[in-house]
Formats: structure tokens, sequence, C-alpha cells
């Protein structure tokens, strides 16, 4: 804009010199022209009313004293008398436009180039009272002589103007355009400079009003896209179509292990050269959905791509990086339960089948029958309290349980078990005694209660004659704590790892006499995970094993 504003300055200054210069060329020709016709007139009258009176005069002594060319023409049209040339070297005069003028009014006038001299002439003709004609003759610049003797002068002037044009528009420019270079963009409606700029200025507030809006919005959006990306337990990427990653989440960051520099403007094959990813961006580029699961660091994950289409071509890809290692790790145990249900099932029934078909044959003397009844009866109740244990648990595992959490004081639970256990305890000569506080947590008791059932009910069967059970229930820095303490036969180091698997049994050697499901400790081990709980195991051989079921502070569901 200054550079505009400038040169059309110059230009302007450029143009007024030149037309000021032809103005004044042409009035300073015309005002000329009119003074030397003016003196012509003048002295051709003097010298007509001189000669009207007396025709006889020397012509040539008043050419002397005027300097102006005098010429005498006879009525037809030849030359009688002429100041500069001989009269006899002239041709005939009758067809020059002063002289046919003079004949016929009396006044006659041209200018025009002389054939004879070869410059401007102004002619100026009288008829005189004999009907000759006198005519004067004056030779004038032409304009284009005027010109070329102008031209050094304005040449001179229009350089002085330029120059100092130069100078005025350079300050005339930086005073135009310094208030428009401190115009506030942000506040425009402040600004008051020029009164022409308003409309401007108030579109631009508008616009900055708009924009400011729109900025606002995209944010907001911003915002709340990072907030769902940052908060999502799955991989998040998105990619170009030059498959450079635009944005990424902390979650796929803590997969791949990389840092936010290392993944975002990356490509994404710098990032993870698997073979699996490769095959996901490949079906990606051409426009194929994609689904697979693919091992890193030694977790499984479901790769998900998907192109972003516009108008039918690639723009950008969506990556989602879904963590399913402890899915398939519930489906391997899925049928790894499978297979043991089937496995624990058939034991019993094997049994009771084996007897029922011995009375049915009756090989079974009378005497006996009611021994292998009551064998019957003890494995279809084994099989009963396996099934209970079996539903407990999947309902566990699947989180089906709709029981509503209340306020459970652990201590009055305890008692409410020992109270259920009294029997058995007495039966296998083991005393089952409780200490401690009341104490309080959110839970839901009947898990509970299957919970401390269990691990109270081990520490009976899993005992020796004589043997006792403590049970101590305290709460110390808001955890709530109740440890299960037994003098029994212990469990060995290397089983210790492992009995919480579903259908595992450490005392092999005396399975026989000492028979369960196998899934007390696994219903034990779901039941502390729902209620955010923590077990510890200390045990050693022979002198007997300790549960530390730690209950830790949180917030009500």
């Amino acid at each position: 804009m200054k550079r505009k504003i400038y040169s059309n300055m110059l230009y302007i200054a450029f143009v007024s010199i030149l037309f000021t210069g032809a103005l004044f060329l042409v009035v300073t020709y015309n005002r000329y022209m009119d003074q030397m016709k003016e003196n012509v007139q003048t002295e051709a009258s003097y010298l007509m009313q001189s000669l009207n009176e007396d025709e006889n005069q020397n012509l040539e002594n008043y050419h002397r004293i005027s300097g102006t060319r005098i010429t005498l023409i006879n009525i037809d049209g030849t030359v009688k008398f002429d100041s500069s040339e001989p009269a006899k070297s002239l041709p005939n005069h009758g067809n020059r436009p002063e002289f046919r003028q003079a004949v016929e009014a009396g006044i006659g006038e041209n200018t025009r180039i002389s054939d004879t001299l070869n410059k401007q002439t102004y002619y100026y003709a009288l008829k005189l009272d004999s009907g000759k004609v006198l005519r004067f003759a004056v030779e004038t610049q032409t304009i284009y002589k005027q010109i070329m003797d102008i031209i050094p002068i304005t040449l001179l002037m229009a350089g002085f103007v330029l120059v100092l044009s130069f100078f005025l528009s350079r300050v005339l420019t930086e005073r135009i355009v310094e208030p428009i270079n401190k115009i506030d963009l942000e506040h425009p409606e402040d600004e008051r400079y020029y009164d022409e700029l308003a409309p401007l200025l108030g579109r631009i507030h508008k616009q900055n009003i708009a924009i400011e809006d729109k900025v606002k919005e995209l944010k907001q959006r911003q915002l709340e896209f990072s907030a769902i990306t940052s908060n999502m337990s799955e991989g998040f990427l998105v990619l170009n179509k030059d498959l450079v990653v635009l944005t990424c989440n902390e979650s796929a960051l803590n997969i791949f292990n990389i840092k936010k520099e290392q993944c975002e403007n990356h490509n994404i094959m710098a990032i993870s050269r698997s073979k699996c990813m490769r095959k996901s961006i490949e079906y990606a580029v051409n426009q194929i959905p994609f689904e697979e699961t693919m091992k890193l660091h030694g977790r499984r994950y479901m790769i998900l791509t998907n192109p972003v289409l516009d108008e039918g071509k690639l723009r950008g890809i969506v990556v989602l990086l879904v963590d399913v290692t402890e899915k398939k790790k519930r489906e391997a145990l899925r049928q790894e339960f499978s297979a043991n249900v089937s496995h624990e099932l058939k034991t019993p029934l094997t049994t009771i089948s084996g007897y029922a078909e011995l009375i049915q044959a009756g090989i079974v003397k009378p005497e006996d029958i009611a021994g292998f009844s009551g064998k019957i009866h003890k494995e279809a109740l084994r099989m009963i309290d396996m099934i209970d244990d079996i539903i407990k648990i999947s309902k566990l595992d699947e989180n089906e349980l709709d029981l509503e959490r209340t306020e459970i004081d652990l201590y009055q639970l305890i008692q409410e078990i020992q109270e259920s256990l009294r029997m058995k305890a007495r039966k296998q000569q083991v005393q089952l005694n409780v200490i401690g506080t009341p104490t309080k947590i959110e839970g839901i008791k009947q898990v509970l209660y299957d919970m401390f059932y269990n691990l109270m009910g081990n520490g009976i069967k899993y005992n020796n004659p004589g043997g006792k059970v403590v049970v101590t229930v305290s709460k110390m820095n808001g955890i709530s704590t109740v440890i299960v303490e037994d003098n029994g036969i212990g469990i060995p180091n290397e089983d210790q790892s492992r009995v919480f698997e579903r259908f595992y049994r450490v005392d092999k050697s005396h399975s026989s006499e000492r028979k369960g499901t196998g899934l007390g400790l696994s219903i034990v081990k779901h039941a502390a995970k729902l209620h955010h709980a923590k077990i510890d195991l200390d045990s050693t051989v022979g002198k007997g094993t300790k549960f530390t079921v730690s209950f830790y502070p949180v917030k009500s569901e």
C-alpha cells in the first residue's frame, strides 16, 4: 500500500508537470502571436493610410526602420515591390489567401510556412484605395521551435519539481500510512484516524468476534477430544494419508513404550514394524477396514484400523489398539475351567454310578447296602457343593451379582460364620476363636460371608485334632483387616503361588480324607477383588497357615 501511494503521488506530480508545461507553452505561444499580430496590423494600418495619401513613398526606407517585410502587389497579383526579394524574381501572388481576402474584403491574413523562406510567417494584407494590396509579413517561431527552446528550462523545472515531489511524497506517504500501520486490529472499534476506514474497521471488529467465538468453540472441542482420548484405556492414533501420526493418546504411548515426541509427526512404520501393523495399514490404505489380534511387549492387542474417506479419496487412517490380554486369559481360564469341571464332576458321578450299579445288580450284601447308600449320598453332597461353588465363581467372574452394597460389621459377620462352623470344628476337634472389635465396611454381605466361610472352613479342614483357628478383626489407619490363622498342616512354598487357582489342591496325600471342591480359595480371590481387598498368605508346612485380608477405603459405588 505504501509503495502504491508513493508511486501514484510521483505519477501525479509528473503528469502535472507535463500538463502545466504544455498549458504554459500554448498560453505563451498564443499571447505571443496575438501581440505580434496586433503590432503588424497597427503598422500596416499606418502605412496604408500613408500610401493612400501618397503612393510614391520609399517603402525600402520604411522597411529599414520597422524591419518588417513589405510587399506591394498589383491588382493582377504581380509583385510591384518586395523588401526582401527582387520583385521580378517573385511569382504571381494572385492565388495567395491573404491577397484574395484583401481584394474581396479589404483585409486578409494568413499564417503558413513560407516556401521561399522555409519559416513560419504571418501575412497581413490591406487593400489600398488604388486597388493595390499592401502586405506585411513577419516571421514567427513555430510551436515546435518554441517547444525546443523551452525544453531545457522545462526539464530543469521538472527535475526540481520531481525531486521536491520525491521527498514530499515520501513524507506524505509516511504520514498517511503511519496511522494505518498503528491500527490495533484486535480492537479496531477504538480507532478514529480516518472516517473512510470506519466501515472496514467495523467489519474487522465483527470478524474478530466471529473468529474469537469460533476459536473458543474449536478449543472446547479440542479439550473435549483430548479429555476423551487421554482417558481412554485403548490406544488411539490418527494418521494422515501419508501415514504420518497426527495425534496419539497416552495409552498408545504406553502400549508402544515411547514418548510423545517419538510418535507425533513420525511415520507409523517407524513406531511399529510388526507384521500385523503393516498388514492393517495396507488394508486401510486400500480403503478396507481391518481387525486382528497382535502381540506386543508380552501382551495381546486387538488392532482396528479404519480408513477416513472424503469423496472416495483417502484422507487419513484411524488406528485403535484394545488390550485383550485379560480377555484372552479369561477365555483360556474358561476352557480350563470347563475341562476341570468335567473332570471333577466325573469322579463323584463315577463313584455314584458304580455303587448304584452294584446295588442294582444285587451283588451287595443286605447289611452293606446302608454303607453303599451313605457313600452315594456323600458323593452327591460333594457334587452339590461343587455345583454351588461353580455357580458362585461364575457369577463373580462375570460380575452378575445384583446384590446391593450395605454397611457390614465384619466382627459380627465373623461371629455368624463361627456359629455356622461350630459343629464342623467340634467334629474335627479344632478350636475356633474370634477376637477383635466391631469394624464396618461397605460391601456385599453374601459374598463376604462366602469368602470368610471358605477361609475359616479350610482352617478347620486342613488342621490336626486338637488344633485351633483364630480369627482377628481390627482396623488401623483406615484399613479394616481380618486375619484367619491356624496351626494346621500348612502349605508348601512351591504351592503357595497356585492355591488360588481353580480346582488346585495341595493336600494330595490326604485327598481321600479331606475332599473339597478345589474352588474355595478361588472364590476368596474373586470376592476380595470385588471389594478392592488385598490377600496376603504366610504358611509353613507343619506349623500352620495365615491369611490376611485388608480392606482399603474406597468411595461408595
